[in-house]
């Protein structure tokens, strides 16, 4: 008990840093232009429409896939950053959902896009949300999950994120694909980008 409150209060603190700089973040997260290769390679490979955004927070990669003519539906925990998601993109669909409780039905998504938001669970945390997303996720269905390079988990603090700090779990290749490969997915592609930090870009099948 004393472990799942100390799981419950990292990831509470963590939301607590998004809504305190929901405006923040939003100034520098509308643009699609860092992610749009990645984005499009997902597209690419989509065999449906439907699609679950995974910690959406703006509803920027909403907006897209509805560009895109897909069928998204954004969730995350932030309300501040919902609210603003839902100025930005009013005709989408968004829920304030946790990725390790989905209450979506069985094999409902085509697509589940997971873009930097995997990496704030603690990794006792890790395969609950992978189960999370195989469940809901069609056979062959395609999984998109994007972490930081590195070792251990921790919090972390920036200058922008005004004081606050945000729960971190860093992934080696290895241990990513191998965390993911042990809950049904099938390793198709491992992208890194090294561009501003080093991102681990992972697309996989389910199995």
């Amino acid at each position: 008990m004393v472990f799942q409150m100390q799981r419950q209060n990292i990831i509470k603190k963590t939301i607590t840093s998004y809504d305190k700089t929901a405006q923040e973040y939003a100034s520098t997260h509308l643009d699609i232009t860092p992610i749009k290769q990645l984005i499009d390679e997902f597209i690419k490979n989509l065999n449906g429409k439907n699609i679950l955004d995974v910690g959406c927070g703006t509803g920027r990669d909403v907006k897209y896939f509805l560009e895109q003519g897909l069928n998204p539906i954004g969730i995350d925990l932030s309300k501040n950053l919902l609210e603003i998601a839902l100025k930005n993109v009013p005709n989408a669909h968004f829920l304030e959902m946790d990725m390790r409780d989905l209450t979506f039905q069985k094999e409902q998504f085509d697509g589940i896009w997971a873009c930097a938001s995997f990496l704030h669970l603690p990794k006792t945390e890790a395969k609950i949300a992978l189960n999370q997303f195989f469940k809901v996720l069609k056979p062959k269905g395609l999984l998109s999950i994007s972490v930081k390079s590195g070792i251990g988990e921790r919090f972390v603090k920036k200058k922008e994120y005004k004081g606050f700090s945000k729960f971190y779990s860093f992934y080696s290749q290895q241990e990513i694909k191998e965390l993911i490969s042990s809950q049904g997915f099938k390793i198709e592609k491992i992208a890194i980008d090294h561009k501003k930090e080093d991102w681990i870009n992972i697309f996989a099948i389910k199995t």
